[in-house]
């Protein structure tokens, strides 16, 4: 070795070590990037084609992208925790009781309506079905000896069924006893009450006094007595007629 230069020193094995060291990892990080960077350009790669395979939005995709389709729940429903049910507010409360007392009045008045309509149709009827009773007493019990036969005519004509048919079988016999007697018969009607009735037929308690007049009446005949008759009564074509007649 020429005299003068200085002999190189070994290099000591633990620095030789961290270099390798180092070299390594810095060759672990250059892959590593590599790699990273790989990966993003295929990632836009794939955005790129999926932007050119996906046709623009029209109108109507955008009118009805607006809600979620039947059926399918939304992502704020699926997220939106259940809501508790709260008590009715006493407004609510007050208007259900304002509706309910409403509906009750008219219910009400609706009853009271049907109920009065019913009332006065009760006293139409009983009032037709008294006055009938009343005429027919009259003329069964007022007899005139001097017009014997319109006094009979005019039971039959205001009678019905089976009683008509018994006036008109003795009609005759009614008249001649009638102008063999030379006696009139007067009644006055005191009193009537219908005592039953339907939609046909009624029942009417009649009360009366009558007295006998005519040359030939006795003189007891002539002083007034008083009848109670249970007048029955049925419509025969549109009018009240007597169907049956009782003394009591």
């Amino acid at each position: 070795m020429p005299p003068g230069k200085p002999e190189s020193e070994a290099p000591d094995a633990d620095d030789a070590d961290d270099l390798v060291t180092a070299d390594a990892a810095e060759a672990a990080a250059a892959a590593a990037e590599a790699r990273a960077e790989a990966a993003r350009a295929r990632a836009n790669e794939l955005r790129r084609k999926l932007d050119a395979a996906t046709p623009a939005p029209t109108d109507s995709d955008v009118a009805d992208s607006d809600g979620p389709e039947d059926g399918a729940a939304t992502a704020d429903e699926v997220a939106a925790p259940k809501r508790r049910l709260r008590p009715p507010s006493l407004k609510a409360v007050a208007a259900t009781v304002a509706v309910l007392a409403i509906a009750g009045l008219s219910g009400g008045t609706g009853y009271l309506v049907w109920q009065h309509r019913k009332a006065e149709s009760e006293r139409h009827h009983t009032a037709e079905y008294s006055a009938a009773a009343r005429q027919g007493v009259v003329n069964l019990m007022s007899m005139d000896y001097t017009k014997a036969k319109e006094s009979v005519q005019r039971i039959i004509d205001d009678s019905t069924g089976k009683f008509k048919s018994n006036m008109e079988d003795s009609a005759d016999d009614l008249v001649k006893a009638l102008q063999d007697s030379k006696m009139s018969t007067k009644v006055t009607v005191n009193d009537a009450a219908v005592e039953s009735m339907d939609a046909d037929t009624a029942v009417v308690l009649v009360a009366a006094t009558s007295h006998r007049e005519g040359p030939d009446a006795p003189k007891e005949d002539q002083q007034p007595r008083v009848w109670r008759v249970v007048i029955t009564l049925e419509h025969d074509n549109g009018q009240i007629k007597v169907s049956d007649v009782e003394f009591v």
